[in-house]
């Protein structure tokens, strides 16, 4: 028999206990039955919750505010809009360090000794590391203060569609600035169009082993990638299909632009690639490239890279596999796979756009489905950027900031495989749900929470039989550590809340109108019972200067915050 709730004080940490709710955090979507088919969705009522959820889910998050504003349009029309200020968006301006002509400095020279370029090799990781955290921190603030937020949410889907890895494209930060900057100008735009940028995007010919593919030895690994996960999926092309084009994109590596002065210094050709490299400018070298016929999903022909990447995107499972990994990025319910086939048939019929695929997902009853509200663990990314955006902080996202997502398993611009980020139920686990549970730390106290050193899968990966794994870990745990402690020495969390911006004046000397206030203007999903009583509750013990920090600590620590 369930327990009353005893409104009698407890101390905060067994209120957080009741309020995280490890179970209900950790289980999604809707039990039933196996012998019961999944029910299919019917039509969605459009009102302020469905405007809300769209927000959630679109925009990182929505107050009842923008929910009124948007619900007061019909639903095609509310899409509509977000969609046309998501286009309209003009890119951020980039951050200083980034340069108009990249500039290798890690590139050895045959008359330096081993001492010299060690020196050079130091200074230069550590100028690196520095870029990329200050990247990380770049795109965190732009997420939080842009009004197209849609934009963002789909340059972060892409960021973990086409993925690559500072943990293996080591001194490259200017290169993902680039990278991001091209993901954020296609987001939303031609479908094909984007995969020639992705296929030529130098982070990308070096992450998948594209840039010294030749001929003689033509690299498998961006074309196996190519069509198992960014566009066809498994069972849709063969292993000849693979190999044939892996041979039709031999040739291609990076140079310098046309028209700069190139260093005349003798250089050891025997060193690494990285060591090598002038430029991030893709150029293909005709002598390394194989100019025979390629035959390929049966069609045959002197196949190249363009070629390739329309007999890609005009076969039927292109655009039903897109659809159906922005389907599970956002959220929709599809148990029969019709959604996914509307917006398969969008893609094909508008000559691959990414724009229709989008209509019909938001504008889809699938979209509003019970079943997919609430059903969602929100990424760290989205937890910390919906945070920061509800709490309207306005302050400076320094890179201490940005790095709170790293314990919770989504490091910007390193995830972990090249399938990207698991997503899902993964986000939580016995390492990083106590974490989660104390955003309101950094955000509304304005400290690093304690004891956040990387956790989970990282440390398991030390443990790993493959040395060459464990040592790369290693390495980054080290740097991590290394990036925490100068992050707490120097600039640190440069967040104030102000809670005048978030409550109405005197609303603190109340405390059940606060609470209610509260969870209706940060909780999108619905309220449990014992959240409310848990940080009523609280509110009532607490002094009246305490308790808006209070609650809004606890509401980012439950379940109800954390799904949407």
């Amino acid at each position: 028999m369930p327990r009353p709730y005893d409104p009698r004080p407890r101390p905060f940490h067994t209120r957080l206990a009741v309020i995280a709710g490890l179970g209900v955090l950790a289980a999604t979507g809707v039990a039933r039955p196996a012998d019961r088919p999944a029910p299919r969705p019917t039509g969605a009522v459009w009102d302020e919750a469905a405007a809300r959820h769209l927000l959630s889910r679109t925009s990182f998050s929505g107050s009842p505010e923008e929910a009124k504003r948007l619900a007061a349009m019909s639903r095609d029309e509310a899409v509509k809009h977000l969609l046309d200020r998501a286009v309209a968006a003009q890119p951020p301006q980039k951050p200083e360090w980034v340069r108009d002509a990249w500039i290798n400095y890690n590139r050895r020279y045959s008359d330096m000794t081993a001492e010299e370029y060690l020196v050079i090799l130091r200074r230069n990781g550590t100028r690196n590391a520095n870029e990329l955290n200050d990247l990380r921190a770049w795109w965190v603030g732009q997420m939080t203060k842009t009004d197209a937020p849609l934009r963002e949410t789909m340059t972060l889907f892409w960021h973990g569609h086409f993925t690559s890895a500072s943990g293996k494209v080591f001194n490259l930060a200017e290169g993902f600035y680039q990278q991001n900057a091209t993901w954020r100008q296609h987001a939303i735009g031609n479908f094909r169009t984007f995969l020639e940028a992705v296929t030529l995007d130098p982070v990308m010919l070096i992450y998948l082993d594209m840039e010294e593919s030749d001929k003689a030895h033509p690299t498998e690994n961006y074309a196996r990638e190519l069509l198992e996960l960014f566009t066809l999926g498994v069972g849709n092309y063969t292993e000849k299909d693979v190999l044939e084009i892996a041979r039709a994109f031999t040739g291609w590596t990076l140079d310098q632009p046309e028209g700069t002065v190139r260093v005349k210094r003798e250089t050891d050709p025997t060193r690494a690639r990285s060591v090598l490299r002038d430029g991030l400018v893709p150029k293909i070298i005709p002598g390394r490239h194989d100019t025979g016929e390629k035959t390929i999903f049966g069609k045959t022909g002197n196949f190249q890279v363009k070629d390739v990447l329309d007999l890609i995107v005009s076969h039927p499972a292109c655009g039903r596999h897109i659809a159906g990994r922005l389907i599970a990025y956002y959220g929709a319910y599809d148990p029969d796979g019709t959604l996914r086939e509307r917006m398969g048939r969008a893609f094909t019929e508008s000559k691959y756009e990414i724009r229709p695929m989008l209509e019909v997902l938001f504008t889809s009853p699938e979209f509003y489905a019970p079943e997919a509200r609430g059903s969602q663990v929100k990424s760290p990314v989205r937890l910390l950027v919906g945070a920061l955006r509800e709490l309207k902080h306005d302050g400076e996202v320094t890179p201490a900031v940005a790095q709170l997502t790293v314990p919770l398993g989504q490091e910007l611009f390193n995830p972990p495989t090249v399938k990207g980020w698991p997503g899902g139920t993964a986000w939580v686990s016995a390492s990083t749900l106590a974490l989660r549970a104390r955003l309101g730390e950094p955000l509304v106290d304005g400290r690093i929470p304690s004891g956040t050193d990387p956790l989970g899968r990282l440390r398991q990966t030390v443990l790993s039989a493959d040395p060459v794994a464990a040592a790369a870990t290693t390495r980054r745990l080290i740097q991590i550590d290394d990036e925490r402690r100068q992050a707490q020495a120097g600039e640190g969390i440069k967040l104030h809340f102000d809670q005048a911006k978030v409550i109405p004046a005197g609303l603190a000397d109340e405390p059940e109108k606060l609470t209610d206030f509260l969870l209706a203007k940060m909780v999108v999903t619905k309220v449990r019972p014992t959240t409310r009583a848990a940080i009523m509750a609280a509110c009532q013990d607490a002094s009246t200067g305490h308790r808006v920090t209070l609650a809004v600590k606890l509401i980012l620590a439950s379940p109800d915050y954390q799904m949407e």
